[in-house]
């Protein structure tokens, strides 16, 4: 089953960029592709940001994060049938309801480890001693949520296993990204003007 050690071991193979490993469990697998597709958004995001090379830039780079954003989502939900599937995941009382999954927070632990990468490389260049500062601050306080989400997230595998929590896979109802809809949403939003 997959835990916080695992998700970091894929992520440090990841950044070393060595030939590709094969995981033989499915949710690392599908964790691997997650941090993948998670750096290809933010680096599509940094490109968004890059306002000087014009709008239709801009515009074609948003409809690429669309693209990306519903490949993330869909990771998300695999990697939760996958672990439902791995750990026979059933209702139970209210009270044991978590309304985040395990795909949810493994995606976030991507963002984080990413977001760890890229302050760690812009340490090895920042020449100013009070924002190099700020960036160790930064680069401790992303370390403290990576510990945190991914001890959490091995209580919340170990309360699962043990039917002691549940949570439901959702099914996403997405409007964005249906060409059918859009003239609806543009009469909308004429109206509300």
């Amino acid at each position: 089953m997959i835990n916080l050690d695992t998700l970091s071991k894929i992520f440090l193979d990841y950044l070393k960029n060595t030939s590709p490993i094969e995981y033989n469990d499915k949710t690392e697998q599908l964790a691997k592709l997650s941090i993948e597709r998670n750096k290809k958004l933010w680096e599509l995001e940094d490109s968004a940001r890059m306002i000087e090379l014009g709008s239709e830039h801009v515009s074609k780079i948003k409809q690429e994060i669309d693209k990306n954003n519903q490949i993330r989502n869909d990771l998300i939900r695999e990697m939760d049938t996958v672990i439902t599937d791995q750990i026979g995941i059933s209702s139970g009382e209210q009270k044991l309801f978590y309304s985040e999954s395990p795909g949810m927070i493994i995606d976030r632990l991507s963002i984080l480890f990413i977001k760890l990468s890229a302050i760690r490389n812009l340490l090895t260049i920042i020449l100013e001693k009070d924002l190099q500062k700020e960036y160790q601050e930064k680069e401790k306080i992303i370390m403290n949520q990576i510990n945190t989400i991914g001890s959490f997230l091995d209580y919340y595998l170990t309360q699962l296993a043990n039917k002691k929590a549940f949570f439901e896979i959702m099914q996403p109802v997405k409007i964005y990204n249906d060409n059918r809809i859009k003239k609806y949403i543009k009469i909308l939003k004429n109206n509300l003007n």
